[in-house]
């Protein structure tokens, strides 16, 4: 993340809520799942490059996996691949995952302006746990969504949906953000403005379609007042 200065900001906002993705969006990940799911690909005899993983990041395992298997795969072992994929994150990888810098201090600036916050993710009720607590922002949250709140993950629209129910708020008034391009196909699934973010390593032509691109969340923060006009205009 780049550096965030000047963060005392007065003036309330038109801006409702925000729906924060997690995953290379807050907590620096992506390259740490692309290595346990070819890991994961490999203990069933599956041999995938770098980029093909890579670029799948962002959807959770119930797409991601019939992505890249064949329908004889996904009956052999499909079920039992997203099942060992999800131990072995646990067991291995989760551990080397940080949080980008000064998130916590970035959350309480926006719920300092009104703002309610939550957190999108499709990941697995305890993997969602553990980030909030590694990133220290429990306390600041109106709620978070897991896998269990929907049928679909990315880019399907219901992780979003689920997080603004929790919120209370209306899409009209409610900002998504995220950093790959199943954030935003689930974001406008749901009528959701959102801004995109660089940190979680995707090519910035896969995110032109957002209402908003960034670096990181911290200049999302620097930004809020010119996010904010995107509102007053609703």
């Amino acid at each position: 993340m780049t550096e965030c200065t000047d963060l005392a900001f007065p003036r309330r906002v038109k801006l409702k809520a925000i729906i924060f993705d997690v995953d290379g969006t807050l907590v620096d990940s992506n390259d740490i799942h692309t290595r346990c799911w070819i890991e994961a690909f490999e203990h069933f005899g599956k041999q995938f490059e770098w980029d093909v993983i890579r670029h799948q990041i962002g959807k959770g395992g119930d797409l991601l996996v019939p992505d890249l298997l064949d329908a004889r795969e996904m009956r052999k072992f499909g079920e039992t691949l997203k099942d060992y994929r999800t131990r072995l994150y646990k067991d291995k990888y989760v551990k080397d995952v940080k949080p980008f810098p000064r998130v916590r201090e970035l959350f309480e600036v926006l719920h300092g302006r009104g703002i309610k916050l939550a957190l999108g993710s499709s990941g697995a009720q305890d993997e969602v746990q553990y980030y909030t607590a590694l990133l220290g922002v429990g306390d600041l949250l109106e709620g978070s969504t897991s896998k269990h709140d929907a049928d679909l993950s990315k880019p399907s629209p219901e992780i979003f949906q689920a997080a603004l129910e929790k919120l209370g708020t209306e899409a009209g008034n409610t900002l998504t953000v995220g950093d790959t391009p199943y954030d935003i196909l689930a974001s406008h699934r749901a009528s959701l403005a959102i801004a995109a973010v660089l940190s979680g390593g995707f090519e910035r032509e896969l995110l032109t379609k957002a209402e908003f691109l960034f670096d990181d969340v911290g200049e999302l923060v620097r930004e809020i007042d010119r996010v904010d006009e995107y509102f007053n205009n609703e």
